[in-house]
């Protein structure tokens, strides 16, 4: 299977993988004890209010791909919506844009499709019922993640050669989930770039601004919307209870929510519970903070 096919997987599994909203990480993931860290396919910071603006900075990262039959996935982001609002209800649509940096071999893509199939189910009841929505996003993720391990155990016995050979990927991108993302293919984004992400809201349309500060290029797009944004976000994402890749820490920066740092915010942790490791951020310091 060609280069082409993998990135054509890397662009679906960036919203319709391992996208689900926060609500379906409270409902159906699990909660660490007096540690108020909720687990899914997020790490990173949410907060909850209304907001108008949300930007941060941050070196997408080298990654080490170390499991061959699985899609490994490290997507640093910027967003508003998506998470749970103070009024109980998911805010959509999630209007988010960051960098995807992913592991994909073609027999690493051939495991996941069924699973993305599932999950891309799972996008087109987001907005009926958020919480169904999460459940069939979750039984996808299980069935990529088997057949996940599967294949990473025959790449190990060298059963599917050249095939298990994973190619690494970075794509920049936006998206207005539960709608698909949209890679921007005309620019490139290499490992060590600084990297800056501007999501706005005027009242009647979302602005997401994606900047590569060291190959000096950004990209913008605007989307209608009168829906309010009521939950803010950063986030490095991950494929629930997939195997991680490995890769350098990610130090957001110059975080700011409506021209506020995040430590004057009350935001929520969150965690991704991969096979290999826990990936959880570590504390806010004004307007940073680091996942190892």
């Amino acid at each position: 299977m060609a280069v082409t096919l993998a990135a054509s997987a890397a662009s679906m599994a960036v919203g319709n993988a391992a996208d689900a909203t926060a609500e379906s990480f409270v409902a159906y993931g699990s909660e660490l004890s007096n540690s108020h860290l909720y687990l899914g396919n997020w790490a990173g910071y949410v907060v909850q209010g209304n907001f108008r603006e949300i930007s941060a900075t941050w070196v997408q990262p080298e990654i080490e791909c170390r499991n061959p039959g699985i899609l490994q996935r490290v997507v640093p982001w910027v967003g508003l919506n998506g998470a749970t609002g103070l009024d109980g209800q998911v805010a959509l649509p999630l209007m988010q844009t960051g960098v995807e940096s992913m592991c994909a071999s073609d027999a690493a893509v051939y495991a996941a499709l069924p699973g993305l199939q599932v999950e891309t189910m799972a996008a087109g009841l987001a907005y009926a019922d958020p919480r169904l929505a999460g459940t069939v996003m979750n039984a996808g993720a299980k069935v990529s993640d088997a057949l996940g391990a599967a294949a990473d155990g025959m790449c190990s016995l060298g059963i599917f050669g050249g095939f298990c050979h994973p190619d690494q990927l970075i794509d920049g991108w936006w998206e207005g989930y539960p709608d698909p993302p949209v890679t921007y293919d005309d620019v490139s984004v290499r490992a060590g770039d600084t990297m800056h992400s501007i999501v706005s809201w005027d009242g009647g349309r979302y602005v997401m601004t994606l900047e590569n500060r060291t190959a000096n290029w950004r990209r913008t797009t605007v989307v209608a919307s009168p829906v309010p944004a009521r939950t803010a976000e950063i986030i490095v994402e991950g494929h629930l209870d997939a195997a991680l890749p490995g890769f350098a820490p990610i130090t957001f920066t110059e975080i700011s929510i409506d021209g506020r740092p995040l430590s004057d915010y009350d935001a929520h942790t969150y965690g991704i519970p991969a096979t290999n490791r826990l990936l959880a951020p570590g504390p806010v310091e004004g307007a940073s903070f680091t996942i190892r």
